[in-house]
């Protein structure tokens, strides 16, 4: 997995990505960071009665390099069976499992060096600025070791997500369901159980108590909650945040806890082994459909048909609190959904491919 060979291989496929990947990455991170002190160096010395402020949401500036990998991870594997080149890859003289091995690490490699090059320009920033006389770069040491972290694990799931499907579409598409898919459940699942509540009450309970720890099963759970905030406002008091913490000010930060990072870790060690297994016996001849296992296609039929069913019961009732119309359309979508899929499973999707 080390091979030069294949280290350029997956360089010639990819190398666009890549330089997106850095010039995104740093563009958000350093960059943004530097315009910001320059921005509140101006206006602190042109106003008065003001003071400083910034704040960073942890998941915003990794979205789209996010995407970036995802799209790496097609490229490295969807693309490639695509345009069956896999077939030209598998007869060379590497195992199957160092082929995906490199490109797991192929792209690592890049997540690590990028992020560690924005950590170091970000900290110069820090120490030459404004942003040094009323901050601790603390906060964002703990920043860059979540987002390695995190995005690493977002690239290994999409790498894993190539080796069950068939085609660039369903790879990109399934990925980002279920990066994300944790995140947003809630607000289609929790509308169709608030109509068996007996009232409003319970309802905020049970979301309060569980929507934490359905969220916290996200593969970015370390950074959908993760904040950095610096408010020197004199009038501002005391404030508690909803996950119940005090903060006195200036700093209003939310970082959460190291047990956090146990869902990307977890992903890692379960889809890269996995991933590289499944890699290596890759059945050919189902390239181009959804999925390449027969026996994923009932799972995935039923969770995607309950899935729509509940879209459906919540877009088209229209915030009605009828149980029976509710029930008509979250069985109807589902049902509607099932056989479009026993169709569509069946079938290869074709893309131009040169």
């Amino acid at each position: 997995m080390f091979h030069k060979a294949l280290w350029m291989r997956n360089w010639k496929q990819g190398k666009y990505i890549i330089m997106l990947f850095w010039f995104s990455t740093l563009y958000f991170l350093p960059y943004q960071y530097y315009s910001d002190a320059l921005h509140r160096a101006e206006y602190l010395r042109e106003t008065t009665d003001t003071y400083y402020s910034y704040h960073l949401s942890g998941d915003n500036p990794t979205f789209f390099p996010g995407l970036l990998l995802i799209g790496l991870a097609v490229i490295l594997i969807g693309w490639e069976r695509h345009n069956q080149t896999n077939d030209f890859l598998w007869s060379m003289p590497f195992k199957r499992s160092h082929l995906f091995l490199s490109k797991w690490l192929f792209g690592s490699v890049h997540i690590v060096s990028t992020l560690s090059i924005s950590w170091i320009l970000m900290y110069i920033v820090y120490n030459t600025t404004i942003h040094g006389e009323y901050q601790s770069f603390t906060p964002f040491h703990l920043y860059f070791v979540y987002t390695i972290i995190t995005l690493i694990a977002v690239y290994t799931l999409s790498l894993f997500i190539g080796t069950i499907t068939g085609n660039v579409i369903s790879q990109g598409a399934l990925s980002y369901i279920i990066v994300i898919f944790p995140l947003y459940i809630f607000q289609l699942a929790f509308p169709f159980v608030a109509l068996h509540v007996a009232t409003q009450k319970e309802y905020n309970n049970i979301y309060n108590k569980s929507s934490m720890h359905i969220e916290n099963t996200s593969i970015v759970a370390p950074l959908s909650h993760f904040t950095i905030d610096y408010t020197y406002d004199p009038s501002r008091e005391d404030i508690k945040d909803e996950y119940g913490e005090v903060h006195a000010g200036p700093a209003y930060h939310h970082i959460p806890s190291a047990w956090a990072l146990l869902s990307p870790i977890i992903y890692i060690l379960i889809c890269l082994p996995l991933g590289s297994y499944l890699y290596a016996r890759s059945p050919n001849e189902q390239n181009g459909k959804i999925l390449l296992y027969q026996k994923l296609h009932i799972y995935f039929s039923i969770c995607t048909s309950i899935c729509f069913g509940l879209l459906g019961s919540e877009v088209f009732t229209d915030g009605s609190t009828s149980i029976p119309l509710h029930y008509m359309y979250f069985i109807g979508f589902g049902i509607l959904t099932y056989v479009i899929l026993q169709r569509v499973l069946k079938h290869k999707l074709s893309l131009y491919a040169k």
